[in-house]
């Protein structure tokens, strides 16, 4: 029975070959919308779990909303009085607190430097708790004032020379990817952060009105456990009296969670649609088929074949079709992911993710067993009403091909 499918398969190119084809679109959208969902599924999830601080108070005159400041690496000098630190620090419900202190390097000078002007971050190693649990994975306990950490967008840079702002930097670390801007980002001590952007050229007319030591650009905040964060945010805002403006991580990551989903639906409407119009184009082909086969199924029923041998072969071929379009449409969907999703990340500023193994199996898995039951569900009917038919009336109303 499989070499007779097989056979009537291949002796029937173009039919075969325009049913294939209608199998590898519908299955390829399919499988590209799912792996998109999926992927920015996994970049939001580990958003949520790595990001670390609940709350991010930035100087009230900061550009940056929530989105650039926790999912881009967009660069922002701009900072605040670092005695706001102690207030907030006096305000009862925050377990943790810890100041930063932006820069950003110019664009590409000599071979040492990175490119584009990239967001610096000055920690403070004395009370960060975003960076510190990273440091268990790298080979050294204190960063020294010429070293560097690296986001999880770089690779392959440990041990090697960078030059910052016109000093030079070794780099001792890269952090394994977080979903966040914090991927694109470099990371010194919060002193020599201070520093570097003190005696470049670049940043003059900023000093010319505050000192480097007296600023920073950012305060972290993780809260007690039970603490509202949102409601404390906004009480920080408005009603505290400071020169700030808050940004919390769920709220940004519960944003981009709907619109996401709102996205999602949008893609997943018009794919079904275009699922629906597949399917009938299946039903439409296969009755076709069907049909121009009534006297070679009559000769077949003639020479002893049962109806459920007859109901086995129009399914086989039908289910053998779509099955060789939707290897091929999960096949070219999976291996053409990671360009799609970095151009939807540019073109919706989605956040972070990456394209691993595990998501291709899911959405090759996926797209193939859907394309077996667009098969079946297809030339269910036409099997049928195939096997149903008596070889004389077969014979005598059908065309022999």
């Amino acid at each position: 029975m499989r070499k007779l499918i097989w056979n009537n398969i291949a002796r029937r190119k173009s039919q075969s070959l325009l049913t294939i084809t209608i199998t590898l679109v519908t299955i390829l959208s399919f499988v590209v919308v799912l792996g998109v969902f999926i992927t920015m599924e996994q970049g939001l999830e580990l958003s949520r779990q790595r990001l670390g601080a609940d709350i991010i108070v930035l100087p009230e005159e900061a550009s940056a909303d929530g989105y650039n400041l926790l999912f881009t690496a967009e660069p922002e000098t701009c900072y605040m009085d670092a005695s706001i630190l102690d207030e907030i620090a006096a305000m009862e419900g925050i377990e943790q607190i810890s100041p930063q202190f932006y820069s950003q390097t110019l664009s590409a000078q000599s071979c040492c430097d990175f490119g584009a002007a990239m967001r610096v971050v000055g920690f403070d190693p004395d009370t960060d708790f975003v960076l510190a649990p990273y440091f268990h994975l790298q080979e050294f306990d204190v960063l020294q004032d010429d070293e560097i950490i690296l986001g999880g967008n770089f690779t392959d840079f440990v041990g090697k020379k960078s030059l910052i702002l016109g000093k030079v930097f070794t780099v001792v670390g890269e952090l394994y990817p977080t979903g966040t801007g914090m991927d694109d980002t470099i990371f010194m001590n919060m002193d020599t952060a201070r520093r570097i952007t003190y005696e470049s050229d670049y940043f003059q007319e900023i000093w010319a009105q505050r000192r480097p030591e007296d600023s920073i650009s950012a305060i972290l905040l993780k809260m007690e456990e039970g603490v509202d964060v949102e409601r404390f945010a906004d009480q920080l805002w408005r009603y505290s009296g400071l020169p700030i403006r808050c940004v919390t991580a769920g709220g940004t990551i519960s944003s981009l969670e709907e619109q996401l989903g709102a996205t999602v639906k949008v893609l997943l409407a018009l794919w079904m649609t275009a699922m629906l119009i597949a399917v009938l184009a299946l039903v439409g082909r296969f009755n076709a088929i069907a049909k121009d086969r009534k006297k070679e199924i009559g000769l077949m029923r003639a020479i002893g074949f049962q109806k459920s041998q007859i109901f086995t072969l129009i399914l086989g071929e039908a289910c053998t079709m779509a099955l060789l379009g939707g290897v091929a449409g999960s096949l070219l969907a999976c291996l053409c992911m990671n360009p799609v999703v970095t151009a939807l990340q540019k073109i919706f500023f989605l956040p972070h993710s990456v394209w691993n193994f595990k998501a291709a199996v899911i959405c090759f898995a996926a797209g193939t067993l859907l394309s077996c039951l667009m098969g079946l569900l297809a030339s269910l009917h036409p099997a049928i009403r195939s096997a149903k038919l008596e070889p004389q009336l077969a014979i005598t109303q059908g065309d022999l091909n």
